[in-house]
């Protein structure tokens, strides 16, 4: 409300409200003697362990007596910041702040801000208490929710108010210990006043496990361990007396954040419908929060004395590289098993050496985790989506698919088997009839005459999102406005209180937030170049037994297939990259369907199809075609070394799983050692090296499938020999097999006296045109060879 000034005879600061001075400054917060030692400051000043602050700080610019003194440059979780003095903060000797002084000089100020928040907290209280509702004060164990709480117990009496506590359970220690002794001190203070915890379900530590660490793009953590368990305790609160609605003061100001910028001072149905938020200081700056404190001699958090600038979870996606380092000097413990938990994550995505490692953490990369890669999680879905047909394959599903689905209709049974149940579902005034089949691995869920029924589509994805995901969170349970909803121990809906309403499966992306956080789709839309990521294959390639056992069942394979988790979607991404697999249905392609009935005559020429395929499709094998020229021998290490180069944006993490996943393609595949595509050289289990050797012995067919699918993606069905050697052929059987080109004429001749005449060629003095015909498609040469080949 007021804008702030230098004292510098007081060594302190004035609020003003003169808005066009120009020796206003950005709000500073004291500084106190514990944070000076933390940082190594006693090396350059003398100072007293004073329990008033010594000086004033902008950021990690130090102030003293309005002059700047020195500032704290870099440092992060691993590193201490590094201290540079000014020229007026060489060999300084600090004197305590007089706070009865700056108090003095402020009240006036002080004055007017206090009295307008009594006012403000009263004038509310009258209208809501006419209104029925209950009243309290989301407390945080910081300095602005310690503001709050003053202010609002010195207007409503204990009895129509309630503290509350959200506990994370990723508190630093200060602030339970400031917890406790506020509430000794209030209920000492005003007797009948009632403190309530609201706590998750389970340790945050179990939650960062299950969802993954949370990110800016995935920020969970404040729904599960924090909206969530303050709106359910308050629900209980509510039901267990005579109020049906509350009003919650909270505080909240506008100077934290830009969306908080935008925030009012009275809120409704904000997050949750019974609760009123109120925030009574939104307006204040730092400064005035500060001399408040001061002013009323309320605690202050320990925290704040040790630099830190806020005092919420110990470590949050949202949190700056110097609370990063002050808490982990003074909260080793708690700070250390989430950064443990972080190495573990880092690990998983592709970095060994310890130093990547600390590099990754320390600069915050994992705080743009934006997919489920690097997750643990053996529960994963797919869908086929064919017609009026349904199709989901759960692997794993944790939560009854039945039960959930009753937030969208009814469900009528029709016939019961130990591993099989038909039924019909209803919806409104639609009937859809619906099959289920399970086993201990898999739960198939199949709806059939959807139609064009994309709300049921959407809303029925969503339910399978949530039964193969579901870890009893509770975040949805609070979005459930007749409390029909229940999830733990496992998922109840009351039927009877259900509404239909959708709060449940709508409030977060895909309905679920531990799907929207760990779960990676495979596909979706039409084929595209380089379809998805580069990082989409975990370690795994396309194996021989792989192939071979998708090529069996077709279209059920999704649901034969006796794959991990992991492998699924792994070997999805393959399969669609090789245009075998529609993107959207998961069904077989046309190209597909043709492979299937040559692979038992000739596999080798089905690989040769699929290497071209990826080429186009896969960008790690676009680069390996690319930038690895023939006759190189290299270690993986080497590729990941050289890649990396190719990809200067994207981390080592994210490009070694693709390099793995290609190595462990040609180790079981007839890439690597018949085609010599990529030719390992192993001492056991261990790959040695890679020599990327090519060979001659590609099937004329084959060859004509490579040129048809470089005019495809050129848009031209003429070439030149000389050219289909050149680095700069995108495509084509030198490039993709090192087919010599002595080979490569004897087969063009071949091809050109084919009876169907599949290309044209002038191999004559200087000219080495090839010309292929107008009216063929590389689906078209494999269907001639589908025919041929015995």
């Amino acid at each position: 409300m007021y804008k702030v000034t230098w004292d510098r005879d007081t060594n302190s600061i004035l609020l003003v409200d003169n808005e066009n001075s120009s020796k206003i400054i950005a709000p500073p917060r004291p500084v106190f003697f514990e944070e000076l030692d933390l940082l190594g400051f006693d090396k350059f000043w003398d100072y007293p362990k004073a329990q008033e602050p010594l000086l004033w700080a902008i950021g990690r610019r130090y102030y003293y007596k309005g002059e700047l003194v020195a500032e704290a440059k870099g440092g992060n979780i691993f590193e201490p910041p590094k201290i540079v003095l000014t020229e007026k903060g060489q060999n300084l000797k600090l004197e305590p702040i007089d706070i009865n002084k700056v108090i003095e000089k402020n009240k006036e100020a002080l004055f007017v801000l206090e009295n307008e928040a009594l006012d403000f907290i009263e004038h509310t209280y009258k209208v809501y208490k006419k209104k029925g509702y209950l009243f309290a004060v989301s407390y945080s164990g910081g300095k602005d929710s310690q503001v709050v709480l003053d202010l609002v117990t010195r207007v409503i009496p204990p009895d129509d108010l309630v503290v509350i506590f959200s506990d994370t359970t990723m508190e630093i220690s200060y602030t339970y210990e400031n917890v406790e002794k506020t509430k000794e001190e209030y209920e000492k203070r005003y007797p009948g006043l009632k403190f309530y915890i609201a706590k998750p379900p389970k340790p945050a530590i179990e939650f960062w496990r299950e969802f993954g660490p949370p990110s800016r793009v995935h920020r969970w953590c404040c729904t599960v361990i924090k909206t969530a368990p303050f709106t359910n305790l308050i629900r209980n609160i509510l039901k267990n007396g005579t109020m049906s609605k509350i009003v919650v003061f909270e505080g909240v100001r506008t100077e934290e954040s830009d969306k908080r910028s935008n925030y009012q001072r009275i809120a409704k149905g904000v997050k949750h419908f019974p609760i009123i938020n109120v925030r009574p200081i939104l307006y204040w700056n730092l400064s005035e929060v500060v001399l408040y404190v001061f002013l009323r001699r309320l605690r202050m958090n320990f925290g704040y004395r040790l630099g830190l600038t806020r005092v919420g979870c110990s470590v949050c996606p949202f949190s700056s590289e110097w609370s990063e380092y002050i808490l982990s000097k003074i909260e080793d413990d708690s700070v250390n098993e989430y950064f443990q938990l972080l190495k573990e994550y880092s690990k998983a995505m592709g970095l060994d050496e310890e130093k990547d490692i600390n590099r990754y953490i320390a600069s915050g990369q994992w705080k743009k985790r934006a997919g489920g890669r690097g997750l643990k999680n053996k529960s994963t879905i797919n869908f086929s989506i064919d017609g009026n047909h349904l199709k989901a394959v759960m692997i794993y599903p944790k939560e009854n698919f039945l039960e959930w689905v009753k937030v969208v209709g009814s469900v009528l049974y029709r016939q019961k088997t130990p591993n099989k149940i038909f039924g019909e579902f209803k919806t409104g005034n639609r009937l859809y009839s619906f099959v289920i089949s399970k086993n201990s691995k898999k739960e198939i869920v199949e709806f059939y005459n959807i139609g064009c029924d994309i709300d049921f589509l959407n809303k029925l994805k969503r339910v399978l999102y949530k039964s193969t995901f579901c870890i009893h969170c509770g975040a949805c349970e609070a979005e459930c406005p007749t409390e029909a909803l229940r999830v733990r121990p496992y998922v109840q809906i009351n039927s009877e209180l259900c509404t239909h309403c959708g709060n449940c499966i709508y409030f977060v992306k895909k309905g679920c937030l531990v799907s929207k956080s760990i779960h990676e789709n495979v596909g979706g839309g039409s084929m595209k170049k380089k379809t998805g990521g580069i990082d989409k294959y975990s370690t795994f390639g396309l194996r021989e037994e792989w192939l071979s056992s998708f090529l069996n069942f077709g279209d059920r394979w999704l649901e034969k297939n006796n794959l991990g988790p992991k492998q699924i979607p792994a070997v999805l991404h393959w399969l669609i990259d090789a245009e075998l697999v529609e993107p959207k249905t998961k069904k077989t392609t046309a190209l597909g369907e043709y492979l299937r009935k040559i692979y038992l005559k000739n596999n080798l020429f089905v690989w040769c199809i699929i290497w071209n395929n990826l080429y186009y499709n896969s960008r790690v094998i676009e680069w390996y075609c690319d930038q690895v020229d023939w006759g190189i021998i290299c270690t993986k290490k080497e590729l990941k070394e050289k890649i990396a180069l190719s990809h200067p944006n994207l981390s080592k993490g994210t490009l070694s799983n693709p390099i793995d996943a290609m190595v462990n393609m040609f180790d079981n595949s007839p890439l690597g050692e018949k085609l010599q595509i990529g030719l390992l050289d192993k001492k056991g289990r261990v790959v040695k090296s890679i020599k990327k050797i090519g060979t001659d012995d590609i099937h004329p067919l084959a060859v004509a499938y490579s040129l048809y699918k470089a005019a495809e993606h050129m848009g031209r069905k003429d070439f030149t020999i000389s050219e289909l050697y050149s680095k700069k052929f995108k495509g084509g059987p030198y490039k993709l097999f090192g087919i010599s080109k002595d080979k490569l004429e004897r087969i063009l001749r071949g091809l050109q006296e084919d009876k169907e005449q599949i290309l044209r060629v002038d191999l004559v003095a200087d000219l080495d045109n090839i010309y292929l015909r107008d009216d063929l498609s590389s689906l078209d040469v494999v269907k001639i060879a589908e025919a041929r080949l015995k």
